[in-house]
């Protein structure tokens, strides 16, 4: 693992400008012969680096830009907007302006953010004027004052920086970037200004080291139309190329095709657009093209549109009401997705009820769409029919894969041979079989409890605390190796019972779905909801059944049925663990972390602390995982 990215970083710069421009690979072995790892761990951080001194050629390579732009000269035509308001626009200077200082006093020029500064601009005369970039050049007052339309402002590239400076006499051409430009615009539909002058500045050591034409002249001499730093033919649409460039960038963060990128950022624009405009010119606006929806028909697509709509947490009743408009016009293949966004949206305001009926309503309209199979499953879980649940889970692509699906299998009912739906039901409640456990195990409470953990896991994890365990798996993981060590602490049971307990997920569970549950689990859950993690002492260990423990914090003591940690634990181990009743066990779910005696008073003072913040209960019981000091 590289211990300084930064110091890396220069390194690669000082090797750059030692050897010229280098391939990734190049680069890597360089660095790697250099004593900075090996070839296989570094080429990730290679293929990474950012920095403003490095630019990227056309053919890929890496360079150092001080080097490289060390003595060149650019030019650009001045405008009567420009000399008005002591403004330049930076388009003809851009590779430059990485040299420049900063310092306005140095460079002779301020950077200015047109959001920004707009009062400074508008004090100048130039807020009227129509800027093509997002920022430009403030020269002091009176810089420009004698000069005329067409003159030319030199920016020279020198030893401490950048300085302006006017050019009086002739100029000259640059015929090699206009050939180079006309030969790349073969091979490619638009390409990069900047990059292909600093090729140019490679190839070709004495390119622009006095001044000559404007890279603007130059592309208009040769014929080709500009946007910012990008080169195309004659009439080419940068705006619908930036759009495609856009979603292009954005289905690959997404892992989703161009086409399902697009559908995803239409519905976040209506979700969006909705929270806060209200449904004025919605349907003008997002419904006059409804194909672009049609790829939220995939399940897959649809959840990852879901996960977005969650990570900018719209206002459930913004979710339901984008549901609805996709509902109304939308195309016929995304009704069952429009439903099932319907019914969660609802969940999350805590209607189960009608949640059910959305997804229920979305297999009416598509009896494959896994999304609402899952969830159906889920509330299935939840009352306890394990029958139902696999079998919804077995119409899935792959629901055999789901975690629910071993839990489920885990509790189906025994089989009861000869015994009809409408007979009394074998347990002797006197109810038929139909109406009490039909569908239903016949599992103990200290077995069901398990499931009813799983339960409220599930819940935590689909609706509305994804954030808070994440949040608490970066703190689990922090001193933990490996590129994979962040997943690892997702799937941490200390991390999700935090976020049940601590972060009151279980308490929403309750609440919400509480009425789901068989009234036996509904009570074990509100008796979880009075227990406290807490600091427990070993008293006696039975290998391979359970454990009696002593609380530290009450004097309980409470024996454990816990098959796995009675192997591994030993008289006097302290533990903090949170151990709740199970029918007529007691048990532990989420995690037993073991505490040795000089963390003891931090952790007691943490538990004790109603105050204290789940986070930070994390990061005392994660200490353990910090390198030893020393």
């Amino acid at each position: 693992m590289i211990a300084d990215h930064d110091e890396l970083l220069d390194a690669a710069l000082g090797l750059l400008r030692e050897r010229g421009p280098l391939s990734d690979r190049e680069l890597t072995v360089a660095l790697a012969d250099a004593g900075w790892g090996g070839v296989d761990e570094l080429i990730e951080y290679v293929e990474e680096f950012d920095a403003p001194l490095l630019g990227i050629l056309p053919d890929d390579r890496k360079v150092a830009l001080d080097v490289l732009l060390a003595g060149r000269v650019l030019t650009h035509r001045l405008t009567a907007e420009e000399i008005a308001a002591d403004v330049v626009e930076p388009d003809d200077y851009g590779s430059l302006l990485h040299l420049a200082s900063g310092e306005p006093d140095v460079d002779g020029f301020e950077v200015v953010f047109l959001d920004d500064e707009a009062n400074e601009l508008a004090a100048r005369g130039g807020e009227s004027a129509n800027w093509s970039d997002d920022e430009v050049l403030a020269l002091p007052r009176g810089t420009l004052a004698h000069r005329s339309p067409g003159d030319l402002l030199a920016m020279i590239a020198t030893d401490s920086g950048v300085r302006l400076d006017f050019v009086g006499g002739p100029v000259a051409d640059a015929p090699e970037l206009a050939l180079r430009l006309t030969r790349r615009l073969r091979e490619s539909v638009v390409i990069d200004l900047e990059e292909e002058v600093w090729h140019l500045l490679v190839d070709d050591p004495a390119a622009f080291t006095v001044p000559g034409l404007p890279l603007a002249d130059i592309v208009e001499a040769a014929g080709f139309d500009r946007s910012g730093q990008l080169v195309a033919p004659r009439g080419f649409d940068f705006e619908a190329y930036g759009r495609d460039l856009m979603v292009g960038v954005y289905g690959d963060e997404l892992g989703v095709p161009r086409d399902a990128a697009l559908a995803v950022a239409t519905l976040v624009s209506l979700a969006t657009a909705l929270e806060e405009d209200g449904e004025e010119d919605i349907q003008a606006t997002f419904f006059a093209r409804p194909e672009l929806y049609t790829a939220l028909a995939d399940p897959a697509v649809m959840e990852v549109a879901a996960q977005e709509l969650f990570d900018l947490d719209i206002d459930p009743e913004v979710l339901l009401l984008t549901a609805q408009r996709l509902l109304a016009s939308g195309p016929r293949e995304v009704k069952a997705a429009a439903s099932w966004i319907a019914g969660r949206a609802t969940e999350m305001q805590g209607f189960p009820t009608q949640a059910e009926d959305h997804y229920g309503h979305a297999l009416v309209l598509d009896g494959a769409f896994d999304l609402a199979l899952f969830d159906l499953a889920r509330f299935a879980s939840d009352r306890g029919d394990a029958v139902r649940g696999l079998s919804l889970l077995n119409r899935m692509a792959a629901g055999d894969a789901e975690p629910l699906h071993a839990v489920l299998e885990h509790f189906q009912p025994t089989p009861r041979p000869g015994l009809g739906r409408n007979h009394p039901c074998w347990c002797g409640s006197g109810r038929k079989y139909k109406t009490c456990h039909l569908g239903k195990g016949d599992h103990a409470l200290s077995e069901r409890a398990a499931w009813l953990y799983q339960k409220a896991k599930l819940h935590a994890q689909e609706l509305g605390w994804r954030d808070q365990i994440v949040e608490y798996a970066e703190i689990r993981s922090e001193f933990w190796a490996g590129d994979a060590a962040l997943f690892q602490a997702l799937e941490d049971p200390l991390v999700t019972d935090v976020a049940l307990f601590e972060g009151g997920a279980f308490a929403d569970f309750v609440e919400c779905r509480g009425d789901l549950l068989p009234p036996d689990e509904f009570a074990l859950a509100r008796q979880w909801q009075e227990v406290e993690r807490s600091l427990h002492e070993v008293e006696e260990v039975r290998p391979g059944e359970g454990l009696t423990l002593r609380d530290l914090r009450t004097g309980d003591r409470r024996d454990i049925r816990e098959v796995t940690a009675s192997r591994m634990l030993h008289v006097g181990n302290m533990i903090c663990a949170r151990v709740v009743p199970a029918g007529d066990t007691w048990q532990i779910f989420g995690g037993i972390e073991p505490i040795s005696q000089d963390r003891r008073p931090s952790l007691l003072a943490a538990l004790d602390d109603e105050t204290t913040d789940p986070a930070d209960l994390v990061e005392i019981l994660s200490e353990r995982f910090a390198p030893v000091s020393g």
